[in-house]
């Protein structure tokens, strides 16, 4: 029985051992790093152009009453959400999360009943980064609306630089 005891021990070890890694000299000093990029947030306020009312707090908008699709696809965007929290200088905003690890310009198309469409685009680019754990990064520039009247977004004395205004009829 002991022999047996000794026998899985030693089968155990001999087993495990060779998978551990040494942390020294040779090893990726990358490894371990999560080298993905957290998405990226395009911050819309949709705005009465006569007024400036908020018309997603006027009228009570919703995610699910908002259709948000991406130029050359048919499927809506579920990876948006409209910002309610109290006392929040954001409330009423529509925040969605873009995900791009590729450069070019991309088109969207808001849909929401009661309102006039919304056709926005901004610009990917590709920008070598000094680490060697991340090759590049990919900013955002260049949001605006294409088919309506917009602002930068303004919220204080902050201005959103992937935010926008954008001033309905």
């Amino acid at each position: 029985m002991k022999i047996l005891r000794y026998s899985i021990l030693l089968l155990v070890l001999f087993s495990v051992l060779p998978g551990c890694k040494k942390n020294g000299e040779n090893s990726d000093r990358c490894d371990g790093i999560l080298n993905e990029n957290p998405p990226l947030k395009v911050m819309i306020v949709l705005a009465d152009k006569q007024t400036g009312d908020n018309l997603i707090l006027k009228e009570g908008l919703t995610a699910t009453d908002l259709k948000i699709t991406l130029e050359g696809t048919a499927t809506p965007l579920t990876n948006l959400r409209i910002v309610n929290i109290p006392g929040s200088p954001l409330i009423g905003m529509l925040e969605l999360a873009v995900f791009h690890a590729k450069a070019g310009e991309y088109r969207y198309k808001i849909e929401t009943k009661g309102l006039s469409d919304v056709e926005f685009s901004y610009t990917i680019k590709q920008v070598k980064s000094d680490s060697p754990c991340k090759l590049y990064y990919y900013p955002l520039e260049g949001l605006k609306a294409t088919n309506q009247d917009y602002t930068k977004l303004e919220i204080g004395d902050k201005i959103y630089s992937n935010g926008m205004k954008v001033l309905l009829k």
